[in-house]
């Protein structure tokens, strides 16, 4: 008894990888925009804290977190835009734009300072963005 291979699936159209990267951005750009909550949120309960520790001496132990959570707020935002105009690119159909904001670089920076889940989306879809 032989089986015959059948042939190879076709490869997927442009218009289906298109719209898989829509969706990865869309998710980035969610939870990037969570993240960002997240970490001015995190700011203002320090200082709020700060203020209370201040009354009784102890404000310079709380004021140094107050301040890297404001850098982080700083390189996630930065990111969020990035995934905008990633975002916005793919939506629009914008090849070009979306090829050259691509960047592994960003990805890796994104899951450091904006969080995990919009990193590992930006890392999933530099793949189909550079096969386009």
């Amino acid at each position: 008894m032989t089986y015959q291979n059948s042939p190879p699936p076709p490869p997927p159209s442009m218009d289906t990888k298109l719209s898989s990267i829509k969706t990865y951005m869309l998710i980035a750009f969610i939870f990037s925009l969570l993240f960002m909550i997240v970490w001015i949120g995190a700011a203002l309960w320090t200082i709020f804290v700060f203020a209370v520790a201040a009354t009784f001496g102890f404000g310079i132990f709380v004021i140094l977190p107050a301040i890297v959570y404001f850098v982080l707020f700083a390189v996630s935002v930065i990111v969020f835009l990035r995934i905008w105009k990633m975002y916005k690119a793919a939506n629009a159909g914008d090849i070009a734009t979306l090829k050259a904001t691509s960047n592994i670089l960003w990805a890796i920076i994104a899951l450091i300072f904006a969080g995990v889940i919009p990193g590992i989306m930006l890392i999933i879809s530099d793949g189909p963005i550079h096969q386009l």
